[in-house]
C-alpha cells in the first residue's frame, strides 16, 4: 500500500492491501503519540472497517486518517450506503460465522460511530490521543 497523499488529512482509497493499511495507521497512531497497543487497536478497528467494506459494500470506498487537539480519527466510507447507525449491537454477539466486526470497533475504540447517507455510509474510529506532561501539545496533523 502506498503512503496517502500529504495534506490536512491523508485519504487513500481502499483496497486489498489490508496488512498495508494496518501499518499506515498503526504509524500515524505512533506519530499521533499513541502507545503501540493502542496503535495496534485503531489499527485493527480499521481493518475490521475495511474488511466489511470490501466484503459487503462492494469493495469500493475510501480511508481518511488525521488528528486533532483529542483524537487521532479514521474514517472508512463506502459507496454502498447499506450500513445503518443502528447496526452495531450493545452485547456481545452469538458464536458463529462473522457479526463481530462492528462489535469490535466500538470496544476498540473511545468513540465509534456509523452515518448514513444516500449512497454511502462511515464508519468513524477515534481514539484519545494522551495529554502531554505540562498539557501543551503541538499542532496536529490536521483538522478533519
Amino acid at each position: 500500500m502506498s503512503e496517502p497523499a500529504s495534506g490536512a488529512a491523508a485519504t487513500w482509497p481502499i483496497s486489498r492491501d489490508l496488512a498495508g493499511l494496518r501499518r499506515l495507521v498503526h504509524r500515524h497512531a505512533l506519530e499521533a503519540g499513541l502507545a503501540p497497543d493502542r496503535g495496534d487497536d485503531l489499527a485493527l478497528a480499521a481493518n475490521e472497517a475495511v474488511t466489511n467494506v470490501l466484503n459487503h459494500a462492494g469493495g469500493a470506498g475510501w480511508v481518511r486518517i488525521w488528528t486533532d487537539d483529542d483524537f487521532l480519527t479514521v474514517d472508512v466510507g463506502d459507496h454502498a450506503g447499506r450500513l445503518r447507525p443502528d447496526a452495531c449491537p450493545d452485547v456481545r454477539p452469538l458464536p458463529g460465522p462473522g457479526g463481530y466486526g462492528l462489535w469490535v470497533m466500538r470496544h476498540l475504540c473511545d468513540e465509534f460511530a456509523i452515518n448514513r447517507t444516500t449512497g454511502s455510509s462511515q464508519v468513524r474510529l477515534r481514539v484519545k490521543r494522551p495529554r502531554p506532561v505540562g498539557g501543551v501539545r503541538g499542532p496536529g496533523r490536521g483538522a478533519g
